[in-house]
């Protein structure tokens, strides 16, 4: 196992309390997907260091945010898009015309595949 290999490793084994796929160094999370350094973050993909948030997407450094995408450095914010503020229809309507999912696969459907259903 070469240095890299060791490290992510090491990270993956810090993550406590979550419910998350391929995430690292993560504690309080649920239902996130390849989340890094983040605490108590809920619904969420792809963030790094983010705190107490739910439904954020690709955001780093965002904290006590909520139905954000591709924002850096937020705090207390919600219905945002590259740190632009919309409406919550505008939100929405903007994610749909770009062509982004803006939700989390649940864990289910992985679950009832390996007839682990709940």
């Amino acid at each position: 196992m070469d240095q890299n290999e060791l490290s992510r490793e090491w990270s993956r084994l810090r993550t406590e309390h979550t419910h998350d796929r391929d995430g690292a160094n993560n504690y309080g999370c649920f239902n996130v997907e390849a989340c890094r350094n983040c605490n108590y973050v809920y619904n969420s993909r792809n963030c790094i260091n983010c705190h107490n948030a739910d439904g954020i997407i690709e955001c780093v450094q965002c904290v006590d945010c909520r139905d954000c995408a591709y924002c850096v450095g937020l705090n207390g914010s919600r219905f945002y898009i590259l740190n632009k503020e919309y409406t919550e229809e505008e939100y929405y309507e903007t994610l749909r015309t770009l062509g982004i999912n803006w939700e989390v696969q649940t864990f289910d459907p992985l679950m009832q595949e390996f007839g682990l259903g709940m």
